[in-house]
This record gives structure tokens, sequence and C-alpha cells, in this order.
């Protein structure tokens, strides 16, 4: 199969970048049409499908880079935002992950063959997007659109792909009809592949395996629209070399109910979803299991086979409305999500064992936002909000076997300590409750009908999440960090509070564009961990657990600032130049150490030739420097990570398509990272799995040659 994917690879049928990513998408206000330099969207439509991780299409998108923590659980970063700290909306949906682990951050739950689009929302983020201080990401999937009459119309498209790096195929689409009442959709996708190579052999524990299958149906009523959707995702065994365990399944499902509707000049939006995760994840299954520890316990003497049952759940609504007032429009909306996580930690060889991880730990986020956008007059254009969300947040008491033996009777013991540990947890008043403001301001003034400058200020709140706060016992849980920690929570920790200051420039002609992003934020009561004091904490992870240095999430001050830029010019009517660059530097304020998990420079070039509607082809060059700024205090304390530096790499990608004229179809192929490069990912975290072509502790190696074809039918 992959000798004839390359073959056909070598007609480099790609789409032109240009399409991929929309520079310049337009917004419309009443009495005023303005562009809108502020969002990105990619489709898949205009890109191959290279990785089935829809989170790796936003590394074109100028600050933004993925966290490579498994081959269906990376991470979208933003300007060194990511996990808790980015809001990322499923279809307007926040979807709760079932694992402390982020092993299914949301955009799991958006195969590649099924994304409609993603946008992100490039600088600070409007109010009315939601809580959090991090960057503002929605993606949609593939739905159904109500028809012109009384007729039902078939329409739909199917994408199969393949790519060598990890022997993978994708295989996805949708099947739709519709009126101009009626809608309905069938959605359905499969994605499996083996471990991924890389310049020097395969990173073990990177196979995965994920089917989705999703329906809808919409109802046009005059000027109002209802749709109900379901989705089911369920994902098999799928690696997570940085982490402690693997994927052994997720079975998801999620449930929406949405309207929209004109009432005269209102506009109302309305929204109503339920999420379910049931999870597993195992040491055993993908890797061989640790031995932590020699103690004369049945829990931890020998191998130490261990696998976790989280389960999580969340109830999310939102409506707003929205009318012209003052040459603009008045927005008004309230939104919440609410959901509880538990996740019990196992032996399947002692069948007795068990540490309750979380039990019944919930939290409820209560949102009001106001928001104006409009113009003040000619060429100056403004948008304010401000926003309360009221978190409250609680856990019920959790227990452990090792606290019940009778050897925990006997101080000096680990039982003792885990029973002493339990004991404190239980004790504590764990019912919080944060008052959250946020306010925006963005200025915008067109100097030209060329060039146009923006201002931006803004105050961000986000509260810790429920790993942060009620992690009792020291294990490596942490949101997918994968930095080697363990870590214990602060049920005391105050919201972080972020300050920014976003300088722009956009300037376009018919024939060039630039815009460049200056910006600085002041985190206050930033969340990270630092070294645990506690004695009895230390003795419990460094004698169970493995880690004798464990981190406690700590308040501590951050400021995090760089510049990021989109460039590109039309040479002729068939060259096209399009680049992208970024600088992300991000240090703490209280002492003299660096943030972790930063990206370095890094930018990318492409040269497109496009002859026609139907073919294009593309060269790339992808540029990352050096990382100097590597954070002692995550990586020195911990038992795998490496605090050395990662130096810098360039690869080349070629890439290209065709379109079939009148039938439909498109062919799009290419080659990633064109001549092999072994390279260090600078955003992976450090490979904990034995007997792999990376050393354990060695931050895991980018892709090796990926050559990649897909096929794409719409009718």
């Amino acid at each position: 199969m992959y000798r004839t994917l390359a073959v056909l690879s070598a007609a480099l049928l790609f789409t032109h970048p240009a399409a991929a990513t929309h520079v310049m998408p337009e917004i419309i206000v009443p009495g005023h049409t303005e562009p809108d330099f502020t969002h990105v969207t990619i489709t898949t439509d205009d890109q191959g499908r290279t990785a089935p991780d829809t989170a790796r299409l936003l590394t074109v998108v100028p600050g933004a880079a993925y966290n490579d923590n498994g081959p269906l659980s990376g991470q979208v970063q933003y300007r060194g935002m990511f996990g808790p700290r980015m809001n990322v909306l499923v279809d307007g949906m926040y979807i709760n992950s079932g694992g402390p682990n982020w092993m299914d951050p949301p955009l799991h739950y958006v195969p590649a063959t099924l994304l409609g689009e993603v946008e992100l929302t490039r600088g600070i983020g409007s109010v009315s997007s939601g809580p959090g201080i991090g960057g503002n990401i929605i993606a949609t999937y593939l739905t159904s659109h109500f028809g012109d009459g009384s007729d039902f119309k078939l329409n739909g498209t199917v994408t199969l792909g393949g790519h060598t790096v990890d022997d993978g195929l994708d295989l996805g689409g949708m099947v739709a009809a519709a009126n101009e009442r009626h809608r309905f959709q069938l959605l359905g996708s499969y994605d499996k592949g083996n471990d991924r190579k890389f310049g020097k052999g395969e990173i073990a524990a990177t196979e995965y395996s994920r089917s989705f299958l999703g329906a809808g149906y919409g109802i046009a009523l005059g000027n109002q629209e209802f749709s109900l959707d379901y989705r089911r995702n369920e994902t098999g065994d799928s690696g997570n070399p940085v982490l402690p365990l693997d994927i052994d399944f997720f079975d998801t499902d999620l449930l929406q109910l949405k309207h929209t509707g004109t009432f005269g000049d209102i506009v109302m939006h309305s929204q109503l979803y339920y999420t379910h995760v049931d999870h597993r994840m195992t040491n055993y299954l993908l890797r061989q299991p640790p031995d932590f520890s020699n103690l004369p316990l049945p829990p931890f003497a020998g191998t130490d086979r261990r696998f976790v049952d989280p389960t999580s759940s969340a109830i999310g609504y939102r409506l707003d409305i929205s009318h012209p007032l003052a040459d603009g429009t008045l927005e008004l909306g309230v939104d919440g999500r609410s959901g509880e996580n538990n996740a019990t930690v196992r032996d399947p060889d002692v069948a007795a064992f068990y540490i309750d991880n979380y039990h019944n730990a919930n939290s409820a986020d209560y949102g009001f936002f106001v928001e104006w956008r409009g113009d003040l007059r000619h060429r100056l254009h403004l948008e304010l909000g401000v926003r309360y969300d009221r978190v409250v947040m609680d856990a019920d008491p959790v227990n452990a076997q090792p606290a019940d033996l009778p050897l925990a009777l006997v101080p000096g013991t680990p039982p003792f300590a885990i029973r002493t540990l339990r004991d404190n947890f239980n004790a504590l008043e764990r019912s919080r409750a944060d008052n959250n403001f946020d306010w925006v301001a963005k200025l915008g003034y067109e100097l030209t009908e060329t060039t146009r400058l923006e201002l931006g200020l803004a105050r961000k709140t986000r509260s810790p999440d429920y790993i942060e706060r009620y992690s009792w016992i020291p294990l490596e849980i942490n949101a997918g960090l994968g930095d080697g920690n363990n870590y214990v929570g602060d049920v005391s920790l105050e919201p972080e509070v972020s300050h920014q200051v976003e300088l722009g420039l956009d300037w376009r002609t018919t024939r060039a564009y630039f815009t460049p992003r200056l910006y600085y934020r002041r985190i206050d009561n930033y969340i990270q961990g630092m070294p645990v004091t506690n004695m009895l904490v230390r003795a419990v992870s460094g004698n169970a657990n493995g880690d004798p240095n464990p981190l406690q999430f700590t308040n501590v001050d951050a400021e995090i600032y760089g510049f990021d830029a989109m460039f590109g010019a039309r040479l002729n009517e068939q060259w096209r130049l399009d680049g992208t660059a970024g600088y992300t530097r991000g240090k703490r304020r209280d002492i003299d150490d660096d943030l972790y998990r930063i990206a370095p420079l890094n930018g990318r070039l492409r040269l497109t030739y496009e002859k026609n509607a139907a073919w294009s082809a593309t060269v790339e060059g992808v540029a990352w420097a050096r990382q100097n700024h590597v954070s002692r205090i995550i990586t020195a304390n911990s038992a795998v990570g490496s605090s050395r530096k990662t130096p810098g790499h360039v690869i080349a990608n070629i890439y290209g398509q065709y379109a079939f004229q009148g039938s439909g179809i498109k062919l799009q192929a290419g080659v990633e990272n064109l001549f092999d490069k072994d390279y260090i990912d600078h955003l992976s975290g450090f490979n904990r799995v034995a007997g792999s072509g990376i050393p354990i502790g060695e931050r895991l190696h980018g892709p090796g040659r990926n050559v990649y074809v897909t096929l794409t039918r719409q009718w």
C-alpha cells in the first residue's frame, strides 16, 4: 500500500496555505463592514490530513504550537498557554476531560476527517468567548445545511487517507439529507496507526485506534432554528509515552441541543449540552510496567502494574442575545457548566488494593457577560466587555487500601504516611468559591484603506482545576504536563489573574500582507509546581511512587511576552509566498527561573505554485531555534526528566493537490520531513517507556519522513 502512496505523493498535489489559513475573513456589524484580522480559520478541506490529531493543524497559526503527549492526546499551545488555561470548545461545548492527565484534551473528540473548521482567536479573546486566561479555540464538525426547496437532497463527503510515519489509516465522512425545513446528518470515522517512526527508529507506545459515530437533526420554523446532535467516541489502545500510563479506552457520549432565532432586530442563541466519559488507563498493555519499590507489601513489591478507572460528566449551557446599539452591537449573555470527576487507582495483581485519587471532585462555573462592538467614529472601532464568573468547587473524602492496613498504625511506615495524608485531607474544608472578574478593551484604527492599528488591554482570570486543588497523594497526575514529576494539590490555591496588553499592525494590499503582534502578560498567582516540604508527602512519593522530589501546585508570579506575525506576497499570477514567525518568553517574576514547556523562536516559509483552481504545489521550510530557557524548578526535580537545552532544527516539506473537475474528487499528497531529519521536539514531555528508540528521560523526537496521501469525494 505505502509503495503506491509514495509514488502518488511525488506529484506534489496539495493545496496552497493561503486557502488553508484565511488571513482576513470579514465580520458584519450594523452599518459597517470591517476586515477582522483577529481570527484564523483552518479547514481540512484545504489541508492534507497528515495525522489524526486535529490539534496539529493549528501549528500553522503564528503563536500556536503543539504539545505532543501521544498520537491522540496532543494539546494546543498558544503564546505559552496550554491545558486547562486554554478555552477550547467543541461545537460550543466544554468537554470535561475524562482523565486527570488529559489524555483526551477537547480536540481529541474532533477527528480530522470529521472537522468542519477550527478557529483560533488571535490575541486577546472576547469576554463572550468564555472564561480562561489562555487562547480561545472553537472547533466544529461537518454538518448538514438547510436546502432551498421542499424536496430533500442528498449530499456528503468521505475521506480516506494514509501516512507512512505510523502506517496509519484515516477514514471518515458525513452523509446528509436536507430541504428548506429539515436537515439530517450521519457522521462516522475510524483512525488506526502503529508506533511512530523517527530518524533513528521507532517511538514505543505511540500506536492508536479510535472510532466515532454521530447523528444530528435540525428544523427551521420561520425565524427559529433548532438542532439536536449526538456523538459517540470510542478510543482503543493508544499510547502516551510521556505520561505514566497509556489509554486502554475512552467511551464518550456527547449530547447537544441548540437554538438560533431572531425577534425583530434581536438575535438569540441558546445551547444545552451533556458529556460523559468512561475511561481506563494502564501501565502494562503497551509498555513494560515500572518497578519503583521493593517494599514488603504486596501492592508495592516487585513490578508495579496499575490501572486507573476515571469517569467524568458535565452539563453546560449558554444563552445570549444581541441587538443594534449606537453604531454597534450589544451582546448580553449567561453561560455555565458543572462537572464531576472520579478516579481510582487499582492493581490487577492485588484485588484489594485501591487509592481514591478523586472522589466526587466537582466544579460549577456560573458566568455573566456584557459586550459591545462598534464604531466610535469613522475608522475607529471599539470592543468593550466585562465578565463575572462564580466558581464553586468541592470534593468528597478519600481513602486508600494501604491506609487501612494494620501497619498503618505504626509510625514511620509508608502505610502510616498514607493514612496521615488521607486523614489530613479529609479534615480540610474542601469547599471553595471564587469570584472572578474579567474585562477586555480592544481599539482598532484604520490609518488607511490598507493599514490598521490595534491596541488590546485585558484582565483575565482562571480558577484552579480539581487536579490542582484536590490531589492529596503524590502521583504523576498534572493535566498532561509530561514532566516526570509527582504532584500534590493545595485546596487553598487562589485564582490566576492575568493582565495583558497587545499591539498590532495589519497591513494588506491586493498583492501582499503583514500582520505583526507584540504582547505582554503579567500573571499573579500563576499555578506551578514547587518542591514539597511536607516530609510525609516526600516519603510516600519516594518510597512507593518512584519520585523522591515531588512538587506541589503553588501560586507564584510569572510573565509571558513575545511577538508573532503572518506575512505573504503574490509574486505573480502563479507564484505566492506565505509565512509565519513567532517568539514566546515565559519566566517567573518571584525567582530567577523560566516557565515549563514554552515554544522557542520559530517560523515557517511556504512557496506555492498554483496553475489554476484545479491544482497547486508547495515547498515549505519549518525552523525552530535552540531553546535555552528551560525551567530548572520543573526539570531538576523530575525523576526521569532532563534540564538540558534543546537544539534548533530545520525541516522541509513538500505537498500539493489536484481536483478532478466535475467529479467532486480531490487528491492531496505530500512528504513531511523530506530529508528524514532526526530532531528533538521542544514541546514534548520526557519519555517514560522502556525499550523504545528513545531512552527513558529524553524528550520525544519529532516524526521522521512521512509520505501521505488523502483522497476526498464530495457530492
